[in-house]
């Protein structure tokens, strides 16, 4: 059976929910439900839930939490039919140290962050009986490489990598039918459920910088391959497992300026990216790929004799097929 993309499944999905919903009301009344009602119902859910393949699509949300390199933004991803007011929002803590000596022709490094990550969606399954539901994911990654020179204004960098990843959902059920009848059906199948995922990765990375006039250009770009897999959950339709590839390219136009800053030298930043997620559940979020244009300022903090020598902040917006958003601009060089 060929596989569907995870958009695309999200919406049989809300269908074959909102068939459940129609056979779930056919059997309720203001009086008890058999247990056993239920129990057939959620039978057949979870086999129509195996068919669409729900767990695939778990692993491009962990990978995207623990794996993307964005500091803080906000996704709006496009509705889809039964979807409504879907919004993702990440924030990760970066770290890097980086070792040897300045100008060696090959340096190895360290780096990571610390992650967390929402996704909230509204199901309108019946008038007036709406499921908020929200999925959150809590964990991190850690990899290591070299930066090996290729002249004075490029630099290949391989690294390998692993991260943990926490994905738990909960629901909240706003009419009578929802809280009294779907509640029981949906928990710990569909919605109310958590699941933990180790993140396994190797990438290839590029970095040209280069001085053209009074501009400062940087160009970043790094091909990702990552295995996503749970290690234990709580119901069997939230184990998942997958591959995810991506492509980053982000371009920074640094020009000085005349500005200080506590006496610090200021530099306004220009900045464009793209990201490309490709494979079978590359949509899993609603998108499968986005740009980001924005500008900020940079600090040139090297007359301190810190370990940092500069720090970068700013504003961009988030822009693609299926999504906007926005996000800060966060950076600092050794």
């Amino acid at each position: 059976m060929l596989r569907t993309s995870f958009r695309a499944r999200r919406s049989e999905i809300g269908r074959r929910l909102l068939l459940s919903v129609v056979l779930s009301a056919a059997a309720w009344s203001p009086q008890a439900v058999a247990q056993s009602d239920i129990d057939g119902i959620r039978d057949r859910l979870a086999k129509d839930l195996r068919d669409v393949h729900i767990g695939a699509g778990y692993a491009a949300i962990v990978d995207f939490a623990v794996s993307r390199d964005i500091s803080a933004a906000t996704f709006y991803p496009d509705e889809m039919d039964g979807v409504t007011d879907p919004k993702l929002t990440s924030i990760k803590i970066p770290f890097r140290f980086s070792l040897g000596s300045e100008g060696a022709p090959t340096r190895p490094f360290v780096q990571g962050h610390f992650a967390y990550q929402t996704l909230n969606a509204d199901y309108e399954l019946l008038a007036d009986e709406l499921i908020r539901s929200e999925w959150k994911t809590l964990g991190g990654s850690l990899s290591g490489g070299f930066e090996v020179s290729l002249g004075e204004t490029m630099k290949l960098i391989p690294a390998v990598s692993v991260g943990y990843g926490r994905i738990e959902n909960r629901a909240n059920y706003t009419g009578p039918v929802g809280r009294e009848f779907l509640q029981p059906i949906f928990s710990n199948l569909v919605f109310d459920w958590e699941a933990n995922a180790l993140v396994y990765g190797a990438s290839l990375g590029l970095d040209y910088r280069r001085q053209y006039g009074r501009v400062d250009l940087e160009v970043l770009g790094n091909l990702t391959h990552h295995l996503v897999e749970s290690t234990s959950a709580s119901t069997e339709l939230a184990e998942f497992d997958g591959h995810v590839t991506a492509f980053d390219l982000e371009v920074n136009a640094v020009h000085p300026t005349s500005m200080t800053l506590g006496g610090y030298p200021l530099s306004i930043v220009g900045l464009f990216g793209m990201t490309s997620i490709f494979g079978p559940d590359r949509d899993a979020l609603g998108f499968d790929r986005f740009f980001e244009t924005g500008l900020g300022l940079q600090g040139d903090l090297s007359s301190r004799g810190w370990k940092v020598t500069s720090l970068r902040l700013g504003l961009k917006a988030i822009y693609g097929p299926d999504v906007t958003g926005w996000g800060l601009i966060v950076g600092y060089e050794f």
